[in-house]
């Protein structure tokens, strides 16, 4: 069970994963600075993908544009793997943040009572509060190339977000929406899995369907927005998710623009 970790290799057949990939090596730990920073020092040493490392809490967890995420220690679910898919190039990688929202979206669909939507581009969403967020973090081989990839994930599980004023309160937990507290190691379980079956159907060309799955999640199209850049901010009405997994915008000027980093929050229409 995820309530305590011993700094040691868990073995994939004791915790009942049947995956071919993902979690075929698989780390927890009680406390760790960063998941994420722990798989990048492996992905340099060489280690094969579908290393899962999975903290009990973290003091420097990351989120997007350098932000921390922090979460009561025992919480929630914080994890990253590893992934090497050479076979993409690095144009086509948010289909690797496509991947990590569908995955978890549809384990915690099948583990609870939740509907799960998506805030492009990458926070998990339970009835407009953030559940959840991802982070990618890419090494390539040149301009035509991945090397490897890093997906990190904080997930609130079991917190109320009233119990912890330093907590942003825009925040949800699934405790907090489903009324009660939610296994974590069988959420955890159920995430692996997911992921497993989703990345064989990427690596075996079928981009689409992943790609149509995250889109039926997607709330953001067809709302106002203000995107903050890091030079400037607008508004406008977002209308469509290009290839590379840019939000296009049609702007106050009826101009459209496609917005690849940034934050987007959306706004009432007028």
């Amino acid at each position: 069970m995820l309530t305590s970790f011993e700094q040691t290799i868990i073995e994939p057949a004791r915790y009942q994963l049947e995956t071919l990939i993902i979690g075929q090596e698989l780390l927890g730990l009680e406390q760790t600075a960063s998941t994420n920073s722990l798989i990048r020092e492996r992905a340099f040493a060489g280690v094969a993908e579908g290393l899962v490392i999975v903290a009990n809490e973290q003091t420097a967890g990351r989120g997007r544009r350098g932000r921390n995420w922090s979460a009561p220690a025992g919480s929630s679910l914080l994890l990253s793997l590893l992934l090497r898919p050479t076979w993409l190039v690095p144009s086509e990688s948010f289909l690797l943040t496509m991947l990590a929202a569908v995955s978890i979206s549809e384990a915690i669909e099948r583990e609870t009572s939740c509907t799960v939507e998506l805030k492009w581009p990458n926070d998990l969403l339970i009835n407009g509060r953030k559940l959840a967020g991802i982070l990618v973090e890419l090494e390539t081989a040149g301009p035509e190339r991945l090397r490897w990839a890093v997906i990190g994930s904080g997930i609130n599980v079991n917190w109320q977000p009233s119990d912890d004023p330093t907590i942003n309160q825009a925040a949800t937990s699934l405790a907090s929406e489903c009324g009660h507290e939610v296994d974590r190691a069988g959420l955890l379980r159920a995430i692996l899995h997911s992921y497993d079956r989703h990345y064989l159907n990427l690596r075996s060309g079928r981009r689409e369907a992943l790609r149509q799955a995250w889109l039926d999640r997607l709330t953001t199209l067809g709302k106002a927005v203000e995107v903050e850049l890091s030079s400037h901010s607008f508004t406008g009405v977002a209308e469509a998710v290009d290839q590379h997994g840019g939000l296009q915008v049609r702007d106050s000027t009826g101009e459209l623009q496609t917005v690849y980093a940034g934050d987007v929050k959306v706004r009432p229409l007028a």
